[in-house]
């Protein structure tokens, strides 16, 4: 159970898959941990100006800002709850700068007997910046994908 408990608490610094970690700077080490998920890294949206659409890719890495994280233990379930914050932005290059933040609370619950995530909740509670309103529309989808990500990572970890 020991094991268990450690690779949950592992699980939760490692919410997204791990790549290398941009330059972005985190000062604590879930916050780096995140940031080395590269999270921004995939998304992309259409902006439209002047009757022009652009594929703008929001893929760069702003800032991370974890507000506060919950474990707890009873018997063989373990509980953790994570809210935070995650900003992305264009690249330098982009024809049409801008960025987002989303504001997010994380649940999960897991069964130590056999390192299995039994509930998932991912909850994107506020947004901001020039495509923020892009991120609230699409929600149910980068939840979706945080979601299988993080399932994804705390097998890997119960593998070990």
């Amino acid at each position: 159970m020991r094991k268990c408990l450690g690779l949950l608490t592992a699980g939760v610094l490692l919410l997204l898959q791990p790549c290398s970690f941009a330059n972005a700077q985190a000062p604590n080490a879930l916050e780096r941990a995140i940031g080395d998920a590269q999270p921004c890294r995939s998304l992309k949206t259409k902006v439209s100006s002047f009757g022009i659409s652009v594929e703008v890719g929001v893929d760069k890495l702003d800032s991370v800002k974890i507000e506060n994280l919950e474990l707890s233990v009873n018997g063989d379930a373990a509980e953790a709850s994570v809210r935070g914050t995650l900003a992305c932005k264009t690249s330098d290059e982009a024809l049409v700068k801008g960025g987002f933040s989303a504001t997010a609370e994380v649940r999960l619950k897991v069964d130590l007997t056999t390192c299995k995530t039994t509930e998932t909740s991912i909850d994107i509670v506020k947004t901001g910046g020039r495509f923020g309103d892009i991120v609230k529309g699409l929600e149910t989808e980068i939840s979706g994908g945080l979601r299988r990500s993080l399932e994804k990572n705390l097998a890997k970890l119960c593998e070990k």
